[in-house]
């Protein structure tokens, strides 16, 4: 490290960076207004802003901008805002650099609510943006623009409708792996690569800028340029590239590891590749310090770090003792294995897990790739004069996407291609980095060159542990298993339930202390994608691979949206989560929701069972009675036919209630079936038809937790309901406060904890 000192700098910068963090001083910026105009914002939406269009994307829904430095006009005064994200109403022709007037309804970049879900506030914020403009319709647009810059954005959209003729279906691929533009991307196709672990070659990152920019440099040096014409008009050319595919954080990465190395060759320098990672990761922390925790920045830079340090340690260590093409497999297996293992923290502490299956396919997918993307390149090149000579060179490339597409269906099919591990703490990826450098350190131990008179001593010495090449692979890979060991171990010691923020809605998890896990309901009225962005990514979080039953309690939307995706992925093979059984309520007229919704099951390979009063689901200590619905519901009125669960596990008791209103609370207290609660989910979010006196003075619970959305337009909670809840001496906790809310019970002790916040 001491001959790398831009290594050492970088490292002490970023951990001076995570100390200040840590320290109270965010990286993240809160709020770039001030508190009063801040406040004003949160009643007041309607807002005017001003600022400069830098870029302008499109897909088949929506139009979106992006400002720089724009400011909001408030009472009379113009107050920076910095970046923001605005949303229009019409499309509209914004040329880039255009200085426009829009008004729209401003609001906060919501944080995250939910562990394992996507954190926008974190993406943005890298980005400097902090409120985004929805609804938004300009007012007034300036006629001076960028020529520089909207000539970049219209050359990328010419170049993605050149692709989009040439490439036929795989065009969403080749606009993605050439140009950056994933608008085209089908979300299947993207999912089945996440899931066999090659997602990663849809991003430009160093494999994309390589291979362009070393082709480019080797193409001109043909020429006769030399190495400074070649390297300044190579430089000059990935620059705008780098431009022109949007910017991302791998690309900025590749693109300025690319000017290191160009500039090394330029000069007669020796590259080295820890000092040029490093130099990077200053540049783009020094435009943002917020990348520093950006799932993104962060993939990018260990997946190069396991590739040029971690690599060559393990593939020098296995090439001395084979040869052949044996030997080479194992090499190759045992490169794969070691990026795999560097990026393996961050891809749990953001995902989750990690596909297994992509260690194996991204032997055959790295060495063939560079041929996507070459023809991809030199087709739409020679799509730009004629479209047929485009579509010829494009055609390996076509086969070789349509074969990683087979790949990855297949790879769908097979058992334990995921590790679903959950998120490991910060202590752990300290400890799995510290062992895995150890066992880096033994495999590249070198002894001292020993001058002439002492090489018999030496021989003696090479019987050493320390000179053993087999001892030291040996402990190296003792080291491993104890870092997989450190990462993957989860301690879960108590029972909970948590009710998880979906918006409007519900989605509740019930999980033991032995592995049992059970989903209750799963949908929202006001958010899309309940079941991928929420439920699935929380599931993953926690480290539940298997969850062995979804229990509906009726069909309203808010309840079953998230399962019905749940339930197609399964059926495409798109969902790493083994799902056990389906429990549906018991009606004697099912409305055509609950057929839906037994039929995806059905696709999906998952059992259907309808369940009624008096059944009872048992997994371990785990018993889950049903309560209701009560014999021979008809399900015509799914609220108050719906599914009610007495949850038990050692002492513990909790009621879930669905929407059931007071009608069917009164037919419960009068069967004498209720007894004491530990804890309550309040029926029908909290609305003034349910929860009533009577059923409360029964049930008398501790704890209760009401979900739904702050913007809901019903008036749920409704303030009386919170008012009694309170009065019967109940600790209230809501969703739309706390965010997803947890209560777990551990040796007669509860305890009510919010994901924002408010523990109990």
């Amino acid at each position: 490290m001491t001959r790398r000192p831009l290594c050492m700098l970088c490292l002490i910068l970023m951990l001076s960076m995570c100390a200040t963090d840590w320290a109270g001083i965010p990286l993240i910026r809160g709020n770039p207004l001030p508190e009063n105009a801040a406040s004003w914002i949160e009643e007041h939406p309607q807002a005017t802003l001003c600022g400069e269009v830098i870029q302008t994307t499109e897909n088949e829904f929506s139009q979106s901008v992006y400002l720089s430095n724009a400011y909001l006009i408030y009472q009379s005064q113009k107050l920076s805002i910095e970046n923001v994200k605005v949303f229009l109403k019409q499309r509209e022709e914004v040329p880039a650099g255009t200085v426009i007037l829009v008004s729209g309804k401003l609001k906060r970049v919501e944080e995250k609510r939910n562990p394992g879900e996507f954190d926008s506030q974190q993406y943005y914020a890298s980005q400097h943006i902090y409120y985004l403009l929805n609804n938004a319709e300009i007012i007034e647009k300036s006629e001076n623009y960028s020529a520089y810059r909207q000539g970049i954005s219209q050359l990328r959209e010419y170049l993605a409708g050149v692709l989009g003729k040439i490439a036929g279906k795989e065009a969403g691929i080749f606009q993605a792996i050439v140009l950056g533009d994933k608008t085209s991307l089908d979300k299947e196709v993207k999912l089945r690569y996440q899931m066999a672990g090659i997602v990663h070659i849809l991003a430009i990152s160093g494999l994309h800028i390589s291979v362009i920019g070393t082709g480019l440099y080797q193409l001109l040096m043909k020429t006769g340029l030399g190495i400074w014409g070649s390297g300044f008009l190579a430089l000059l050319f990935m620059l705008q590239y780098g431009v022109m595919t949007g910017g991302s954080v791998s690309t900025m990465r590749a693109v300025c590891m690319f000017l290191i190395s160009t500039g090394a060759k330029i000069t007669g320098r020796i590259y080295d590749l820890p000092t040029a990672l490093a130099v990077s990761a200053m540049m783009i922390l020094g435009e943002s310090g917020a990348y520093l925790y950006n799932s993104g920045f962060l993939l990018s830079f260990s997946a190069v770090a396991g590739a040029g340090i971690v690599v060559p340690a393990f593939t020098r260590t296995l090439e001395k003792g084979k040869e052949g093409r044996t030997g080479k497999l194992c090499t190759a297996l045992a490169a794969s294995a070691a990026i795999q293992l560097t990026m393996l923290p961050v891809s749990l502490y953001f995902f989750g897990e990690i596909s297994l299956i992509g260690i194996f396919l991204n032997l055959i997918v790295l060495p063939t790739v560079g041929v996507v993307l070459g023809s991809g390149v030199l087709g739409m090149t020679l799509g730009c004069v004629n479209l047929k000579i485009g579509s010829l060179m494009i055609f390996p490339g076509k086969i070789l996407a349509v074969f990683y597409e087979k790949l990855c269906m297949l790879a769908g099919n097979l058992p334990f291609g995921t590790w679903i591990a959950g998120q490991p703490e910060i202590w752990q990826i300290v400890a799995y980095y510290a062992v895995l450098a150890s066992a880096v350190l033994l495999l590249t131990y070198r002894k001292k060159k020993s001058s002439t008179s002492d090489k018999e001593k030496d021989k003696v010495q090479e019987k050493n542990i320390a000179g053993n090449l087999r001892v030291r692979k040996y402990l190296s890979l003792f080291l491993i298993c104890t870092a997989l060991f450190l990462i993957s171990w989860r301690k879960t010691e108590s029972f909970s339930i948590t009710c998880l923020d979906v918006g409007q809605g519900d989605g509740i998890v019930v999980r033991t202390p032995e592995g049992n896990c059970f989903l209750v309901d799963g949908g929202s009225t006001n958010k899309s994608g309940t079941g991928q962005y929420q439920i699935l990514p929380y599931l993953k979080n926690q480290g539940i691979s298997r969850v062995d039953g979804i229990l509906v309690s009726h069909t309203d939307k808010d309840h079953i949206s998230g399962v019905e995706e749940i339930l197609e992925l399964t059926a495409q093979k798109l969902n790493s989560v083994e799902i056990g059984c389906l429990y549906l309520p018991n009606w004697k007229t099912p409305p055509e929701e609950w057929e839906k919704l037994s039929q995806l099951a059905k696709e999906a390979g998952i059992s259907v069972k309808q369940v009624k009063e008096g059944d009872c689901l048992k997994a371990g200590k785990l018993e889950m009675q049903i309560v209701a619905p009560l014999e021979n519901a008809s399900g015509i009125n799914v609220n108050e036919d719906g599914m009610v669960l007495q949850v038990k596990y050692g002492e513990f008791t909790g009621l879930l209630t669905g929407d059931i209103g007071e009608e069917t609370e009164q037919k419960l207290l009068e069967m004498g079936d209720l007894e004491d609660v530990d804890f309550l989910k309040v029926g029908h979010h909290g609305s003034h038809y349910s929860t009533s006196q009577q059923f409360l003075d029964k049930i008398k619970p501790e704890y209760a937790i009401i979900s739904c959305s702050s913007t809901n337009t019903y008036g749920h909670p409704a303030p009386e309901i919170v008012e009694r809840l309170e009065k019967a001496g109940c600790k209230v906790r809501f969703t739309m406060k706390s965010g997803a809310v947890t209560v777990s019970w551990q040796k007669g002790k509860i305890r009510l904890k919010g994901y924002l916040g408010n523990y109990i």
